[in-house]
């Protein structure tokens, strides 16, 4: 009896004991968390104030120069269909140059790196759509501005309040749910807009634009603000050339104007740079994840190998995603951005089993092949009226694809399925590819790179193999450009 009396009473010594430990502990973690969290906003609100008096300064008139518009190619109307009495003649081709690797670029941060601290938590009170997805956001009556004017003063002013607590937790917000969505550069741009535009009235779009400045340059993107005839807009740069928006010329670097509509060429551009700020890039690291909304399936068959038979369905709001997108010379975009995951699911098993104990050279003629004859050709002015490459995904979608459309298709498949390194090649009016099969002798025309030997392999020259080139593009210097 006692020693169990002792063991009892020797337990609740200890238990109280942990508790005194664990409450010391606890206390000194939230210290912690409050010394950090002191440190990240005194110097966050010392950036801010900062970069609010450079605002009142005067604004640098600068001209803008025209919109690139898309190079038209003149195509032709129907594909290039191979002879079949014409014999192959294998050899190497020249080039004209050769774009190097693109360099992978980060995702930008925010000014300085989020301390691990509870955020005071808000309930969500605003709803906006991003190409059909809900999301909800910390935004109430508190949040709404309205500024005087547009001139140097007033935007100060106004950079003034959003650098208050009030709109941290949205900014905080914002980076979650572009991890959430998984959105790339440009994709958090648009999510940016388009809450800003939702929750401000349409008369208030001068306080949506400087409420979007703030949240990318407090997210850690390099971008710059104007002002034109009372309006102010976004100014963002990118290292690859986009075309339909106009863009000034600022420090050697070109910035586009994020409103394509605005034909105004003379604006007064606040300059300054934003501690720590990183350059918005083009490239889709990874398909954001938008609501499902599946299109009409359908079917493609290869005309060669019939056994190919799929019937694959693309996310619509993924579509209307990449509408929006802005068209670049960059083409290894488009092969990098791949297709999106449910398509994959639909799509590379057939193909995987068509090509199922092939050699390398045999399971590529299988899917060029496919990519020759299960699409229909027309022309991108035949189709859309304009100029307009087409991402993976819009291929499987849309009823017609031509040169370039195929091309970064085929350069995906290779890729993913094969796993082999692809070029794509570059002429003055068409788009090919070319692929190194390693130490596998393919025979064909080919390229010499680096002591690689890179063979032909046009999906646009309807039934013809790997390894053979349209003759018109025999002695035409193709321009290479690298995707992996």
């Amino acid at each position: 009896m006692v020693v169990c009396g002792l063991g009892c009473w020797g337990g609740g010594v200890v238990a109280q004991t942990f508790e005194e430990y664990k409450k010391q502990v606890w206390e000194k973690f939230n210290a912690y968390k409050a010394e950090e969290w002191r440190k990240f906003k005194e110097y966050r609100d010392k950036v801010n104030a900062e970069f609010a008096e450079y605002m009142r300064q005067e604004w640098t008139k600068r001209e803008a120069e025209p919109a690139i518009p898309v190079p038209e190619r003149p195509e032709p109307t129907k594909p290039v269909v191979k002879d079949p009495n014409r014999q192959p003649m294998y050899d190497p081709l020249p080039f004209d140059g050769v774009h190097p690797v693109p360099k992978v670029v980060p995702v930008p941060q925010p000014v300085a790196p989020l301390p691990d601290v509870v955020v005071p938590k808000r309930r969500p009170t605003f709803s906006f759509q991003f190409y059909g997805s809900p999301c909800r956001i910390s935004l109430s009556e508190e949040h709404r501005f309205k500024l005087k004017g547009t001139d140097e003063n007033s935007v100060a002013d106004a950079w003034t309040f959003l650098s208050s607590d009030s709109y941290f937790s949205v900014f905080v917000e914002c980076v979650k749910l572009r991890a959430d969505l998984q959105l790339c550069d440009w994709g958090y741009v648009r999510l940016v807009e388009k809450m800003s535009e939702a929750f401000f009235p349409a008369e208030q779009r001068n306080e949506a634009r400087l409420l979007q400045m703030y949240l990318l340059t407090q997210s850690g993107y390099k971008v710059r603000i104007a002002r034109t005839e009372g309006q102010l807009v976004l100014l963002l740069p990118s290292k690859d050339e986009i075309y339909e928006y106009s863009y000034l010329n600022l420090k050697g670097e070109k910035y586009y104007v994020i409103a394509p509509s605005l034909k105004q060429r003379s604006f007064h551009v606040f300059e300054r740079e934003f501690p720590e700020e990183q350059l918005f890039s083009l490239q889709i690291p990874s398909h954001p994840l938008l609501a499902a909304a599946p299109s009409k399936p359908r079917r493609l068959v290869s005309k060669r190998y019939p056994e190919i038979s799929v019937e694959t369905a693309v996310n619509r709001n993924l579509i209307a995603f990449y509408n929006d997108y802005p068209k670049s010379n960059a083409w290894d975009v488009y092969v990098r951005a791949s297709l999106d995951e449910e398509v994959k699911e639909e799509l590379y098993p057939a193909l995987q089993k068509a090509i199922a104990g092939k050699n390398k050279a045999e399971a590529a003629n299988v899917l060029i092949n496919f990519v020759q004859t299960a699409f229909e050709y027309q022309t991108d002015q035949e189709q859309f009226g304009v100029e307009r490459p087409l991402f993976p995904d819009e291929t499987l979608y849309y009823p017609y694809s031509d040169c370039e459309d195929r091309a970064i298709l085929y350069s995906v498949l290779m890729r993913e399925l094969l796993g082999l390194d692809v070029v794509l090649l570059h002429y003055p009016n068409h788009l090919a590819t070319a692929v190194y099969f390693g130490e596998e002798e393919v025979p064909g025309d080919y390229f010499a790179l680096e002591g690689r030997r890179y063979v032909v392999c046009d999906p646009t020259y309807i039934n013809a193999n790997i390894g053979e080139s349209m003759p018109r593009y025999k002695t035409a210097k193709a321009k290479i450009v690298r995707v992996n």
